[in-house]
């Protein structure tokens, strides 16, 4: 018989009961997030920082040596600069320590650090962060010897490492220790938003230069990004996403396609048999981008899913280099990469992701009513057949003339006898 064990009840309940949370372990305020898991997986370095960790998550500083040294520098910089009373390190700190309990809010994961070197780590980040945009549009001179700025390749790494989900600062952070270290001099009359957007300008998947919307409420650097992305679109009605054809299949039913404007990146529009797509812009660090702001969107459904819907649409749309290839001489797609880089990044981008409301739900419904009619694909098929060349024409026009004078001499016959 097998011996019982001793179960005190009363003491797991007790124990558990001291464990339990009246509050949810995430604040609705929340808006940094990890990466999760089901997505992390497609790339795991897609979500890391290669050079600077910003913010709480990656604070390996064996790792990161040369960054945190570099942040140091920048504040000793600033502070010795001194551009306003209130540039002090005594000043930031106690700034930011007063909104810590604000700042801990906006991350998802526990912070696993005491209070008071969150708040340093906030600090140098803020503040290298500010200085960096200020050295980059020459505010504040660059020094000669500013390993940031002397080595070419370090500008793109930091682009792509700001707009990284797990690293990032509350965006009211930034903005209050922007204010306290902003002089009166006209040169330092740029605000945060429009200095944020000249450091990150051409990666934002536009063709043009935009003016920024200072009335945005950001909640942080990806979350600004995505703000920029967005504008103009607004006005869009959501539904459910349906999946549509390639660009080859599409052709081969009738379909057309043409550049659409540039001052809406989400204006698709479907009329006529005429699929008009604004240009976009393709860097290298486009699937970085697209793949964090697709994490952020997936783990906030209040964010929506437009940047998750666009990015399915345009996996919908490439499937091989011809796809891509036809898109860049449409002028709809510009990129600097392969076509095999980019069609096999956007085919990789719809992985594991669900979406729920999609601003492209009425232009797909046309795309796969005028794909499932017969008459557009016969009379493709008809121009591509027999209508491509000059002399098919004249071969075509011929044997119509034939034709007819065929049936014109067999009438005469007929009404002859």
């Amino acid at each position: 018989m097998e011996r019982q064990t001793d179960i005190n009840i009363d003491q797991m309940s007790s124990s558990v009961r001291s464990r339990l949370l009246r509050n949810s372990p995430m604040s609705v305020s929340c808006c940094i997030f990890r990466v999760p898991s089901t997505l992390r997986k497609h790339d795991e370095q897609l979500f890391r920082p290669n050079l600077v960790p910003i913010g709480p998550y990656h604070r390996d500083l064996h790792k990161f040596q040369f960054a945190e040294k570099t942040k140091l520098w920048y504040l000793d910089c600033l502070i010795t600069r001194a551009p306003t009373p209130n540039t002090t390190l005594e000043c930031f700190l106690a700034s930011i320590a007063a909104k810590v309990k604000n700042c801990l809010e906006f991350y998802g994961d526990e912070v696993k650090m005491p209070r008071d070197h969150f708040v340093e780590m906030l600090v140098i980040d803020g503040c290298f962060i500010i200085e960096l945009f200020r050295r980059f549009v020459k505010i504040v001179p660059t020094n000669a010897d500013d390993p940031l700025f002397k080595m070419p390749w370090v500008r793109k790494v930091l682009v792509t490492d700001l707009l990284l989900l797990e690293n990032q600062l509350p965006w009211f952070v930034l903005d209050c220790l922007f204010n306290l270290t902003k002089s009166d001099n006209d040169s330092e009359r740029t605000p945060l938003p429009q200095l944020a957007h000249n450091f990150f300008r051409g990666s934002a998947l536009r063709t043009r230069v935009i003016q920024v919307d200072l009335r945005l409420q950001n909640k942080h650097l990806l979350d600004f990004q995505r703000n920029i992305i967005l504008l103009g679109s607004e006005e869009f009605e959501d539904g459910h996403f349906l999946p549509i054809p390639c660009v080859t299949e599409l052709l081969q039913a009738g379909v057309d396609f043409a550049v659409g404007e540039t001052h809406n990146l989400m204006n698709i529009t479907f009329k006529n048999g005429v699929l008009t797509i604004p240009p976009v812009r393709v860097l290298d660090n486009a699937e970085s981008l697209l793949r964090n702001l697709i994490a952020y969107e997936q783990c906030d459904k209040n964010l929506g899913d437009r940047i998750t819907s666009y990015a399915g649409f345009l996996d919908n749309l490439i499937n091989t280099n011809e796809d891509i290839d036809y898109l860049r001489r449409k002028g709809i797609v510009t990129c600097f990469l392969s076509a095999e880089d980019v069609s096999a990044f956007f085919n990789r981008l719809y992985n594991d992701v669900h979406i729920v409301h999609s601003p492209f739900t009425k232009v797909s419904l046309e795309i796969i009513a005028y794909y499932n009619s017969h008459w557009p694909r016969w009379r493709t098929r008809l121009t591509r057949d027999y209508f491509n060349t000059p002399w098919s024409i004249i071969s075509v026009i011929g044997a119509v003339v034939i034709l007819v004078l065929t049936f014109l001499q067999t009438l005469y016959a007929m009404l002859y006898h």
